[in-house]
């Protein structure tokens, strides 16, 4: 039998999880796996409004929106919303890609993700995510602007979280509410206990002293926890493993003030 402490915790690393996916302003095919789109004929789901959109999925899904937050992603500013359904993803997934031809999609057993284009130029992002055990469906929604960077501003990517040198591919949300911060970003060439002792050593030398007695196993690499006071705040590198499809290493940070 599932504890619910391990479900609280399933969730927060789903959520994490899908936010790092969310952040990424590609459809990145070393991901995902492509889902055949665009030869269907056109549905009443395609060319309207981001907001026309979501009321159209919440019928198919029949979905309840549980959180809807002001962010910015890369300097931009958009709202964020999930909704959960009851539904499954392998019994809705044909009617979401049909309702949405026009769309870029990508995805794979647990996961679907959608890029819609917009008629002021910029663009929708639906991510769908199930996993295996765990309900319910989660559905992720944003409204990208037109002008949205394709990667965080180095000006912007906060002191707190160190790059390791050759460090590619900037993505970095705040959510201004809960005075938190997410980044991600991905290593090129390198070996993963060399960038994760660095980072560790860069993290320490700043202040945070660690929480955990050891690395932890989260995202499928190594990470670790951090505290600081003055102002309280924590620190999770959430993860530095190598993606098997790049080869690159993944690195993901998460930090948020406890007052």
């Amino acid at each position: 039998m599932i504890r619910p402490a391990d479900i609280r915790r399933r969730l927060c690393r789903t959520l994490l999880f899908a936010v790092a996916i969310f952040a990424a302003t590609e459809l990145r095919a070393d991901i995902f796996s492509i889902w055949p789109f665009g030869s269907a004929k056109k549905a009443t789901g395609d060319n309207i409004s981001a907001e026309s959109a979501e009321d159209v999925l919440a019928e198919l899904l029949d979905a309840r929106q549980f959180w809807s937050e002001k962010v910015t992603m890369n300097g931009q500013n958009m709202t964020m919303k999930i909704s959960m359904s009851d539904q499954s993803l392998s019994r809705v997934r044909a009617s979401v890609l049909k309702m949405f031809p026009s769309a870029q999609a990508a995805g794979n057993e647990s996961s679907l993700l959608l890029r819609r284009p917009l008629d002021d130029g910029g663009s929708q992002r639906i991510f769908l995510l199930q996993l295996k055990g765990l309900n319910p469906l989660l559905q992720f929604t944003t409204a990208l602007p037109r002008d949205m960077p394709k990667e965080c501003p180095r000006p912007l990517w906060p002191a707190d979280f160190p790059l390791f040198p050759g460090a590619a591919n900037l993505q970095l949300m705040r959510f201004p509410n809960r005075g938190s911060l997410f980044g991600t970003y991905e290593v090129p060439v390198a070996e993963q206990p060399e960038v994760l002792d660095m980072l560790t050593a860069k993290i320490r030398a700043a202040g945070w002293a660690p929480a955990t007695a050891e690395h932890a196993d989260l995202f499928g690499g190594s990470g670790d926890v951090f505290m600081k006071e003055e102002p309280d705040a924590a620190l999770l590198l959430l993860g530095v493993a190598r993606d098997a499809a790049s080869g690159s290493i993944q690195v993901s940070l998460y930090t948020r003030k406890l007052k």
